[in-house]
């Protein structure tokens, strides 16, 4: 009798770990699903499935490794990752201030218990790490911690978060991670439940930008690239921000006012001004007069001017 009992928790656990769970982050719009909510980025139907390669490839193949948007650790370029990654368009798909409560909605479209995780990278300089992600994590809004649980049901979980007081950003990258809990295994004190050991997980990745506390009845800052997305360079060694095609030292811009607060914006207000058709609006942005010199500095100061 006790045997039987044990061989049908051996088939529960087995029947379970081959089930699979999906989702996807829409609040703010995700790398994979901007699409849906109309973004000009290009169109990932498997949205949905950013499962790091699958439970079986990510923890038996990769020993548990798995790229900080939801690729297979072992992809090169990983599809969401910058540089290089197709979906990894730098379209800002969300602006917040620092401080604020802010709304996350994921879509799960099958539901295997669990619970949601979600941390930001600030670094203007790297494209997000897992240890940048692990410095901030965002806490739920009604002070229940870092974890939550998600209900039992299919469809649109949303939650309320804080950022961290202290973060303002041009560009952060903001990462939803959703651990699934319907694998059978075994939890830290030895017994066996459902919910315990290793798990499938689903990452995604947003783009964003945090502007000072002080600035929420400000000005904006533009958060949708003029042609929808944000050329990216597919080199090994990408060249200087400060030089051209050929190698030239190209002049400065920098940012003006209030935004030379804002870490990066310097970093924004070159990549912007400089690219053709320019989009440098001059309460943001200032660069020396030579670039309007040349082609593509005929579209810069033509954008200049409708300003």
């Amino acid at each position: 009798m006790e045997g039987t009992v044990w061989l049908r928790v051996l088939l529960l656990a087995v029947a379970v770990s081959i089930c699979h769970g999906h989702g996807r982050l829409i609040e703010p719009p995700s790398r994979a699903s901007a699409w849906r909510m109309g973004w000009p980025t290009p169109i990932d139907y498997n949205d949905n499935e950013g499962s790091c390669g699958g439970f079986s490839h990510q923890h038996q193949v990769n020993g548990g490794k798995c790229g900080v948007c939801g690729d297979g650790w072992e992809e090169n370029p990983r599809p969401h990752e910058a540089p290089g990654g197709l979906y990894a368009t730098g379209t800002l798909t969300r602006q917040y201030n620092q401080g604020q409560v802010i709304t996350l909605t994921a879509d799960i479209t099958s539901n295997h218990r669990g619970y949601f995780e979600v941390r930001l990278c600030p670094d203007p300089k790297v494209e997000a790490t897992q240890d940048c992600l692990d410095k901030h994590p965002l806490m739920l809004a009604d002070g229940s911690g870092f974890k939550y649980k998600i209900s039992l049901y299919t469809g649109k979980h949303t939650i309320q978060l804080v950022l961290p007081p202290t973060v303002v950003c041009t560009h952060c990258v903001l990462q939803w991670r959703y651990v699934a809990g319907n694998n059978w295994g075994v939890c830290p004190d030895g017994h066996g439940e459902l919910g315990c050991g290793l798990q499938e997980e689903f990452r995604a990745c947003a783009d964003v930008t945090i502007l000072p506390a002080y600035l929420r009845n400000g000005l904006p800052m533009p958060i949708t690239p003029l042609n929808g997305h944000q050329e990216r360079s597919t080199e090994s060694h990408p060249k200087s921000i400060h030089t051209n095609e050929e190698g030239q030292h190209l002049p400065a811009c920098r940012a003006v006012g209030m935004w030379k607060q804002l870490p990066g914006a310097d970093v924004w207000c070159f990549k912007n001004c400089v690219h053709t058709p320019g989009r440098c609006p001059a309460t943001h942005c200032e660069c020396e007069p030579s670039l309007l010199e040349g082609p593509s500095g005929a579209n810069f100061e033509m954008d200049l001017k409708s300003k």
